[in-house]
């Protein structure tokens, strides 16, 4: 059980940037099929969670202690990092707003592979073998995460707040990382 709240917080706080919310928000706004676009959001994510899941639940089983707590230090570093990174959409992102709903699907599936929620999501499963319980947890941050986005609009980005709430995210998984690599050295 605790692998659901310790993925919750950790998915919430990597998605504090708005990413994903934003992305979401503008692809509503831009396409008339709301209710299967957030389906096929929903669905993606939990497809991706399901497989992080799933491969940290076997890397529980295959490898020691040690080396998961340095995966899962390396996992809350690279989210911090990711934090502090500002990206844009793409042109890709702009043609998935008209794309038809099974190409917008597989998009959304392939580009959320490996994203930093799931890559959080394996190594929180293989500290504790519970994977649904980290999928469910991740699921739930990320939903947490995206709200504002989908509630306000993705202007709420660039609003001051949110530049202080992405930089304390970051500066927490960043002390949470450090802490899990000194963890993993015996420090």
């Amino acid at each position: 059980m605790d692998a659901i709240m310790v993925t919750l917080v950790a998915v919430l706080l990597a998605n504090a940037d708005g990413r994903s919310g934003r992305f979401l928000s503008r692809l509503l706004d831009a396409r008339t099929d709301r209710r299967t676009v957030t389906g096929i959001a929903v669905g993606s994510f939990i497809v991706n969670a399901l497989v992080a899941a799933f491969a940290g639940s076997i890397a529980n089983r295959m490898i020691g202690q040690g080396i998961v707590a340095l995966l899962v230090a390396f996992a809350l570093l690279t989210a911090a990092a990711a934090l502090l990174w500002r990206g844009r959409l793409t042109l890709a992102d702009e043609q998935a707003m008209g794309a038809p709903a099974p190409v917008l699907a597989a998009r959304l599936l392939l580009v959320q592979l490996g994203d930093r929620s799931h890559f959080l999501i394996g190594a929180l499963a293989a500290t504790s073998g519970a994977g649904l319980w980290a999928a469910a947890g991740g699921l739930a941050g990320w939903i947490f995460a995206a709200l504002p986005f989908l509630a306000f609009g993705p202007a709420l980005a660039e609003r001051p707040a949110a530049r202080i709430v992405r930089w304390a995210s970051a500066a927490v998984l960043g002390v949470w990382g450090l802490r899990m690599a000194m963890t993993a050295f015996g420090l």
